[in-house]
C-alpha cells in the first residue's frame, strides 16, 4: 500500500510540473523567440530601407504600440484604455510618419514589377521566417507573426496559413495562433466584438481590419463563432478581403476551433509577382536544408511554386494531435524513468539523499525533455 501510495503521489507531482511547463515554461520560450523575430524583422526592414524601398521613423515605437501589453492575461485591456488604444490606430485619424503615435516606417511608391529578384525574396518570407506584426487593442494583444503553421512555427507566435495571401493582400488571409501555450496570444478571441480594429504591418506597410459580426444561435451578435476541426472552408477565399484568426476552443481543449473574421478597411496591398523558377528552387532548397523536426516535414510544401489555397487538414495539422512525437517522447520518458530507478535502487545500498541530491540534476534534464516532446505531441492549445 506503501509502495502505491508513493507512486500515485509521484504521478501527481509529475502531471503538476507537466502542467507548469505547460503554462509558464513554454511562454517563456515564446517570449525568447519573440526577441528573435523582432530582430530578424528589423534586419529586414534596415535591408529595405538601405534599398530605398521604405522610410523609417527617428522614432520606431508608436504611442499606440507602447498601450498593447506583449503579456496576455485571462482579462482583456480596460474599456478606457481599449478606446484609446482603437483611436491609435483608427485608419482616419492615424498619425504621420515621424510623428507621435505614427508608424514606423513607410512604403516609398514603387510598382512591384520593378523589384529585383533580390527584394521580391526579402518581401516573401520563407516558412518560418518573420512576416509582419499584429496588434488587437481588444485583447491587449503585440506580437511578431511567423510564416507558415508548423508546430515549429507556432511555438514562436501566431502563424500565416501555407497558401494564404500575406495580410493586407486580397484574399483571406487566415492566422493561427495558441489560445493556452506558449505565450497565449490568442487566448482572449472569445471577447472580440464587431467593429473592434486590428492592425498588421508588413513589408508591405500597414493594413487596418475591422471585424465582422457574427450571429449566434440566440440571435445574439458576437465577433467570433465555433466550427468543428474539419470546417476548413473558413480559409476559403470569400471574394473579398479579410482576415480570419483560428485557435483552439474551449480554452484548455482541442475539441474545436474558435474562428474571427474581419473585414479589410484600408488600401489591399499589392499582389507581389511569382519569383522566376530558378530562384523558386534556391528557395525550395534553403527550406529543405533547414533544421526541421521530424514532425514537421510531412506538413512542408517545398514545392513553393504551386503552393495554392490551404490544405484540407490546414485546422487539424496545425493544432491537433501529432502522433510523430510519441516514440520520442516514450524513449526520453524511460531514460527517467530508468533513471529515476537506479538512483532509488542506490539509494537503498547506499545513502538515500546523498544519492537522490546527486542524481536530481540527470533526473530533471531528462524530465524536461520528456515534457518538450510529450507537448509536441498532444494538441497545440
Amino acid at each position: 500500500m506503501g509502495g502505491v501510495g508513493r507512486t500515485l503521489i509521484t504521478l501527481g507531482v509529475l502531471v503538476m510540473l507537466f502542467a507548469g511547463f505547460q503554462l509558464y515554461g513554454t511562454g517563456i520560450l515564446e517570449a525568447q523567440a519573440q526577441e528573435a523575430l523582432t530582430s530578424e524583422f528589423d534586419a529586414k526592414l534596415a535591408t529595405l530601407e538601405a534599398a530605398g524601398l521604405i522610410t523609417t521613423s527617428p522614432e520606431t515605437d508608436s504611442a499606440a504600440s507602447d498601450a498593447v501589453s506583449d503579456d496576455n492575461s485571462e482579462t482583456a485591456a480596460d474599456p478606457d484604455e481599449i478606446s484609446e488604444m482603437q483611436d491609435g490606430i483608427n485608419l482616419a485619424n492615424r498619425p504621420k510618419l515621424g510623428e507621435p503615435g505614427g508608424p514606423a516606417f513607410e512604403v516609398n511608391p514603387i510598382e512591384p514589377a520593378a523589384l529585383t529578384e533580390e527584394q521580391l525574396a526579402l518581401l516573401t518570407p520563407l516558412p518560418g521566417e518573420v512576416l509582419g506584426e499584429i496588434e488587437i487593442p481588444r485583447m491587449g494583444l503585440k506580437r511578431k507573426l511567423i510564416s507558415g503553421t508548423r508546430r515549429g512555427d507556432l511555438r514562436k507566435g501566431p502563424g500565416l496559413y501555407e497558401g494564404s495571401p500575406l495580410p493586407g493582400q486580397p484574399g483571406n488571409a487566415s492566422i493561427a495562433g495558441h489560445r493556452t501555450t506558449y505565450g497565449q496570444p490568442f487566448v482572449d478571441l472569445d471577447l472580440m466584438q464587431p467593429g473592434d480594429l486590428i492592425k498588421i504591418t508588413t513589408l508591405q506597410g500597414e493594413s487596418f481590419y475591422e471585424v465582422m459580426p457574427q450571429i449566434d444561435e440566440d440571435g445574439n451578435e458576437l465577433g467570433y463563432f465555433i466550427v468543428r476541426p474539419d470546417q476548413v472552408e473558413v480559409l476559403d477565399d470569400y471574394g473579398d478581403n479579410r482576415l480570419t484568426l483560428t485557435a483552439c476552443h474551449p480554452k484548455r481543449s482541442s475539441r474545436l476551433r474558435i474562428i474571427v473574421q474581419a473585414q479589410l478597411v484600408s488600401a489591399p496591398q499589392p499582389v507581389l509577382p511569382q519569383l522566376s523558377p530558378e530562384q523558386q528552387q534556391e528557395r525550395t532548397e534553403i527550406v529543405a536544408a533547414d533544421d526541421i523536426p521530424a514532425e514537421d516535414a510531412g506538413e512542408l510544401a517545398l514545392d513553393i511554386e504551386n503552393v495554392v489555397g490551404v490544405e484540407e487538414n490546414a485546422l487539424e495539422a496545425s493544432l491537433g494531435w501529432n502522433l510523430a512525437e510519441r516514440t520520442p517522447t516514450l524513449l526520453w520518458g524511460g531514460a527517467t524513468v530508468a533513471v529515476a530507478l537506479l538512483a532509488i535502487l542506490l539509494g537503498r545500498l547506499w545513502k538515500k539523499l546523498p544519492t537522490y541530491i546527486a542524481a536530481s540534476p540527470a533526473i530533471l534534464f531528462l524530465l524536461f525533455f520528456t515534457f518538450v516532446h510529450l507537448d509536441r505531441m498532444l494538441p497545440a492549445l
